[in-house]
């Protein structure tokens, strides 16, 4: 009987110590993203971003581009293209589909640039319509309160944000010339290697 129950425990600890929880994996604080290691057993909180939105004119008659910028070259948190994500949305009542969207992002000397739309200099679209240029993602539910999101398809090499808000969490600029807004946005950013 001392060696059934032996067996037993010893075939439970070992069953439950080669997986990772959820818990391993998932955030600690809603509206938090983390990158999951190619085993799938750990993770890393993706950094929060300083996120400015820009207007910058571009020539004398061209107009004026709207941008989200986020601080830096390069991001502090490198990935594989095919590594996933945990996120934890902050509201459990509205669907994490309208609480998370991913973005290529354009290195630049001291920042990394999201072009969103433009304008000419009499307020045409300047052949760079307003609108969100989100990249596709699939979610997947690894527990109440956390998604596993991984892009639709393996993201090449290139700086990469997500847009977290409560609801809302797409970026687009106006058509009007007003630029655009990263107010109620939380941006963590990622660079795939």
């Amino acid at each position: 009987m001392k060696n059934t129950i032996l067996i037993l425990v010893v075939a439970l600890f070992a069953s439950t110590a080669g997986t990772a929880s959820a818990d391993d994996i998932c955030p600690e604080f809603a509206n938090m993203v983390s990158a999951i290691s190619e085993d799938g057993k750990s993770s890393e909180e993706l950094g929060l971003e300083r996120a400015v939105a820009k207007q910058k004119k571009k020539g004398i008659y061209r107009g004026y581009d709207n941008s989200v910028r986020l601080d830096g070259p390069k991001s502090k948190v490198t990935i594989k293209p095919t590594q996933t994500f945990a996120f934890k949305p902050i509201n459990p009542e509205v669907h994490p589909a309208q609480q998370i969207k991913l973005y290529a992002f354009k290195a630049g000397k001291s920042y990394r640039e999201l072009v969103i739309g433009g304008v000419n200099t009499f307020g045409g679209s300047k052949n760079r319509k307003s609108g969100d240029d989100a990249i596709a993602i699939n979610l997947k539910k690894i527990k109440d309160g956390c998604w596993r999101v991984s892009a639709a398809q393996p993201l090449p090499a290139g700086e990469y944000g997500f847009s977290l808000a409560a609801a809302g969490a797409d970026v687009k600029g106006t058509s009007a010339g007003y630029g655009s807004t990263t107010q109620g946005q939380t941006w963590f950013g990622f660079a795939v290697k």
